[in-house]
């Protein structure tokens, strides 16, 4: 078999030459053609993987051990399915290396990086990207700043571990002069910097709770900064989500109908059927297919999303994919949305180092 220029007759061979080894490694068990049809989810019958298996036989890739009806990999088979997995690997390398120069430019602050990359999976993958940017309660504390506007009205600015820089107006129970902001601001800073927002909430309840007599200054300061730490994960800002490739949406001939043009549209225009869906899936990491009518969501069904996490300290922070037709490239995507992954980490936390 030649391994450049394989046609799909010799693609197909390919699989099932690979389900055969993989199947005799796992199991020491000749091989059946029941066994790897459905190992290929019945994609081909069984009677065609049999075809197939005479035709591996023939070339000396597998054989038939005694009378057994199963077939065992050749030394020759091994060989050829070693070569190809190590060919796979050193193809995902390059790809991974090639994505990573992408961002080899100094990137300043978390937003930079996400619209970067929801602008490379549209035009690698010839279809929409999106990236949905970290809820507040996901980010990490770099410094905070707090001006009185009004009274029992503060606006927060939030400077990130990403140099990410926010502002939040947040309504206080208690009228607290500029003074006294400015110490609460003294209190998160010093004790707070390099924390995720919502750990923060998390310890200033527990300061609260314990109610220490000795610690009364300490317990009203964390009370103050939990009401504005509340206030600020409250905002309904949060969850923005870029999302770029219309033009190679409306390229597609699926979409050419005008119906199908102004669904695409209303999906561009109102994101939140597609932020909702990100939303759900967190903290999950992993990558995510919605193939069609298994979008959740009635907006999505005439498309395919695939999706997959991004995670900073280990913790998954957001999530991301790329929208297309149901008859998209799923390998191309789905191995480029998983180095993406890993790169975008890495970026942030070099960013946070």
């Amino acid at each position: 078999m030649n391994r450049v220029n394989t046609n799909k007759k010799e693609e197909r061979n390919l699989e099932v030459l690979s389900n055969i080894v993989s199947l005799y490694i796992s199991s020491a068990i000749p091989v059946s053609s029941k066994l790897v049809a459905r190992n290929m989810a019945n994609r081909v019958s069984s009677a065609t993987v049999r075809n197939i298996m005479a035709e591996l036989e023939d070339k000396g890739f597998i054989e038939q051990p005694h009378t057994s009806a199963g077939r065992v990999p050749t030394d020759t088979g091994y060989r050829y399915y070693v070569d190809m997995v190590n060919q796979k690997i050193q193809a995902e390398r390059q790809r991974a290396k090639r994505l990573a120069g992408e961002y080899a430019q100094k990137i300043r602050s978390i937003e930079e990086l996400l619209e970067k990359t929801s602008c490379l999976i549209s035009r690698e993958l010839h279809n929409a990207g999106f990236v949905m940017l970290p809820n507040v309660e996901n980010l990490y504390l770099k410094r905070l700043e707090l001006v009185r506007i009004r009274a029992k009205t503060v606006l927060a600015v939030l400077i990130t571990m990403t140099n990410a820089v926010r502002n939040y107006i947040t309504r206080l129970e208690k009228d607290l002069k500029q003074y006294e902001l400015e110490r609460i601001v003294n209190f998160l800073n010093t004790n707070y910097e390099d924390s995720m927002i919502s750990d923060i909430a998390v310890d200033l309840k527990r300061i609260v709770k314990e109610k220490k007599e000795e610690d009364k200054d300490v317990m009203h300061l964390a009370e103050y900064a939990l009401d504005i730490i509340k206030g600020i994960a409250g905002s309904t800002l949060e969850n923005e989500i870029y999302l770029e490739g219309l033009d190679q949406f409306m390229q597609e001939p699926e979409f050419q109908d005008i119906s199908i043009t102004r669904h695409i549209l209303s999906i561009f225009s109102d994101r939140s059927h597609l932020l909702h869906l990100l939303q759900k899936e967190l903290p999950f990491q992993g990558i995510k297919i919605y193939i069609g009518r298994e979008n959740p969501s009635d907006m999505l069904r005439g498309c395919s999303i695939i999706t997959s996490g991004y995670s900073m300290h280990g913790r998954t922070i957001g999530r991301f994919g790329v929208m297309g037709p149901t008859r998209m490239d799923y390998c191309n995507a789905i191995r480029t949305v998983r180095s993406l992954s890993d790169i975008i980490s890495g970026k942030l936390e070099e960013m946070n180092a």
